[in-house]
């Protein structure tokens, strides 16, 4: 009977030591990172050259999946639904959970991912057409003032709408918004004289300039190290700091000694010249931010977005 007693007695004690030990171990299988759009493009760029690295700081394999599909959502919502065990993470260009919660019936919210790194910066920009009379901002903002509603901008996607919406609210002038399918429709649109302006990602800059476009600004802090000549909005004295920085997430409710291997592990490969090298062939302005940098990031993006969603609400779900 002791030694029963005994057994009886001891077997919590060896279910936590073993619960430790694998969460020490951590990871133990292949790990995968989720992405909620097609092969291909920036996010998935992103993610395939972050995994191959991680892969080697973990010693673990790390297949990345694609879950393209309504904006971004079904595979978002992938990622907040999994298992909060390390085994499942994503990577997607931030804002885009934070605008479609605010703009559809999501069943998830920020609050349901934890938010692990960020690995570039590319700020929203405004281009104006290759015959346009505006090559900087003062001329498009008193044109626009002078005439208001004959602006034409472009758009693709929520965030160009929203920066289109908060580039004219901050310029206070009325603009007239398009919306497009894709970058490419967009493109195609401003380089054929079809509208004024476009709202574009920074990563539109050399297509649009190489057939004369002309960028006015970024809305960026600082000036761009690809695009040195390019003006930011705030050295224009325009007030507006906007754009999409791919995060690497998990599911919220991490363990603890997961998530700081985790975090570790990203911080160890964030100097790692091979992979910064991966960014910059893929023209993709490499910029990392740690865990307590992404959360400040975050809060001042949310800062900016909300008001825009809010006031635009009914305009942004029309489009």
């Amino acid at each position: 009977m002791k030694t029963n007693l005994a057994v009886l007695l001891s077997a919590p004690f060896l279910l936590a030591a073993t619960g430790a030990a694998q969460a020490q171990d951590y990871p133990t299988k292949t790990i995968q990172i989720v992405v909620p759009y097609s092969a291909g493009g920036g996010g998935d760029t992103v993610a395939r050259i972050v995994a191959d690295r991680l892969s080697e700081e973990l010693d673990q394999t790390i297949n990345v999946v694609n879950r393209e599909g309504a904006g971004g959502e079904i595979g978002i919502d992938e990622i907040a639904r999994s298992d909060a065990d390390g085994y499942t993470l994503g990577v997607f260009g931030y804002p885009d959970n934070f605008v479609l919660e605010h703009t559809r019936d999501t069943n998830f919210t920020f609050d349901d991912l934890d938010y692990l790194a960020a690995f570039d910066e590319m700020p929203m920009g405004v281009f104006a057409s290759p015959n346009s009379s505006h090559s900087t901002l003062e001329e498009v903002v008193n044109y626009g003032q002078e005439n208001p509603g004959e602006m034409i901008i472009g758009e693709s996607g929520a965030l160009g709408l929203l920066h289109a919406l908060a580039f004219a609210e901050r310029s206070e002038m009325q603009v007239t918004p398009v919306r497009y399918s894709g970058g490419g429709e967009l493109m195609n649109a401003l380089l054929g004289d079809h509208i004024d302006l476009a709202s574009t990602s920074s990563m539109s800059h050399d297509p649009i300039v190489d057939s004369d476009g002309k960028p006015i600004g970024f809305a960026a802090e600082e000036r761009m190290d690809m695009f040195p000549s390019v003006p930011t909005f705030k050295e224009q004295g325009l007030d507006l700091v906007m754009g999409v920085s791919r995060v690497l997430v998990a599911p919220a409710g991490l363990p603890d000694d997961i998530r700081e291997t985790i975090v570790v592990a990203l911080d160890e490969i964030s100097t790692d010249e091979k992979m910064i090298a991966n960014f910059k062939n893929a023209a993709i302005p490499y910029r990392y931010l740690d865990d307590s940098a992404v959360d400040e990031m975050l809060e001042a993006s949310n800062s900016v977005l909300m008001p825009v969603i809010e006031k635009n609400l009914d305009q942004i779900k029309g489009n």
